[in-house]
């Protein structure tokens, strides 16, 4: 019987499918049923339409199969290199639909126009700062940029991100509605730092030298119409160690398309040299951690500064990371309170802001699922900052759970 070559690449193609789905059910590291039993009773709420369930079901298992599969970096740094090699700019992706390597040969995913969102976000905020009105409490809105900018194309020809457009069209809206807002984006792009100097070349987040500039902005916005009083030593640079790590870090689009494709960031440690004093909460589903002593000693996670990590860490969690509640005391400094709900672009923001005030609250709403005007009464903040950046108008990010 003569055998056809399609009926052997079928073959070979189950083989390769089963071998994976082996690998990902016995791989020592590996437990996807209890993982993803764990990620869909914590993610899907009770009450919650079953093709909804149905569809953030999917959503979890793909996303299980995609980080457990073995060998899943070699599969991505191989395909990178194939891609490379190619000369492909545009490279199809399963989480971000399609990555884009940048006139600047960074990468990057782009943002679609979101006007819908975007109105449901000035809803929600309007609604917040109402509340904290009532409470006497000011509020300011902080606007982190996205990597792409409106000033210049840096993707592909035909292709367009609408980051910018999204803020614009959001801070209009804060204008009209009198809400103060600080626009970090010419504060940040005034052509001192290169496109490359200010984001990680594989990561969509600013570099800890740009999240260092932009907390010294936000010291001093504090300071011009906040009645804070902060030093105006915490923002200097000359006041801390800087540390640069060479060619040790691919960050999360990087972990997508492999280091071949991407190349590898440097990464930079800065810490004070003045002597710091903390005691640092941090709460997630009810647990609590408590973290004692210097900036160093209690706010740095310190496995994520081995230099001989994998690339593949993600030293930018650094800075402690995406809790649903951290409450930094510092003991040196004796007023001002601030209470931030913030995405990843406020983790570094909040250690070093911590460095110049008594208390930072920091919220992420991805986990916090109480209300945050009850929280910003009970604990009565001098200011509630809100730091987003530019691809963060979605419902998740702006439900502040309002009490009636």
């Amino acid at each position: 019987m003569r055998i056809k070559k399609e009926n052997i690449t079928a073959i070979l193609f189950f083989a390769v499918i089963c071998g994976m789905f082996v690998g990902l059910l016995t791989y020592k590291d590996n437990d996807p049923i209890n993982d993803f039993l764990t990620e869909y009773r914590t993610e899907v709420l009770p009450g919650t339409p079953i093709l909804e369930r149905l569809s953030e079901a999917i959503d979890i298992a793909d996303d299980i199969v995609y980080d457990q599969t073995c060998f899943e970096e070699q599969y991505n740094t191989f395909y990178g290199l194939i891609q490379k090699l190619l000369g492909k700019h545009i490279i199809t992706d399963a989480g971000y639909g399609e990555i884009y390597k940048t006139k600047y040969n960074q990468i990057i995913f782009k943002v679609p126009k979101k006007n819908f969102r975007v109105m449901r976000s000035l809803d929600a905020v309007e609604e917040l700062k109402s509340k904290l009105d009532e409470a006497g409490i000011p509020f300011l809105y902080v606007q982190a940029p996205f990597k792409l900018s409106d000033d210049e194309q840096q993707l592909p020809a035909n292709k367009t991100d609408y980051a910018d457009y999204n803020v614009n069209l959001f801070l209009k809206g804060l204008d009209e509605r009198g809400i103060k807002y600080l626009d970090l984006r010419p504060l940040l792009r005034d052509g001192e730092k290169t496109q490359n100097q200010l984001f990680f070349d594989t990561d969509h987040h600013w570099r800890i030298e740009t999240a260092f500039e932009a907390t010294g902005h936000i010291m001093d916005e504090l300071n011009k119409d906040y009645g804070f009083t902060i030093d105006s030593k915490y923002k200097d640079l000359k006041n801390y160690n800087v540390e640069t790590l060479k060619k040790c870090y691919l960050g999360s689009m990087g972990r997508r398309t492999g280091r071949f494709y991407s190349g590898l960031d440097d990464f930079t440690l800065i810490t004070p040299k003045f002597n710091t004093s903390y005691t640092l909460y941090e709460h997630d589903y009810g647990a609590e951690k408590i973290y004692k002593g210097s900036f160093y000693k209690a706010i740095l996670d310190k496995k994520y500064l081995v230099k001989k990590a994998p690339v593949d860490l993600n030293r930018y969690a650094v800075y402690h990371g995406d809790n649903e509640e951290l409450i930094f005391n510092n003991n040196l400094v004796n007023n001002g309170k601030v209470m931030m709900i913030k995405d990843s672009f406020g983790v570094p923001v909040y250690s070093f802001l911590s460095l110049g005030v008594h208390e930072v609250r920091a919220l992420d709403l991805r986990l916090f699922k109480d209300s945050v005007a009850k929280y910003a009464k009970e604990n009565k903040p001098d200011v509630v900052i809100l730091l987003y950046n530019g691809d963060t108008f979605n419902e998740e990010m702006f439900n502040f759970v309002m009490e009636p």
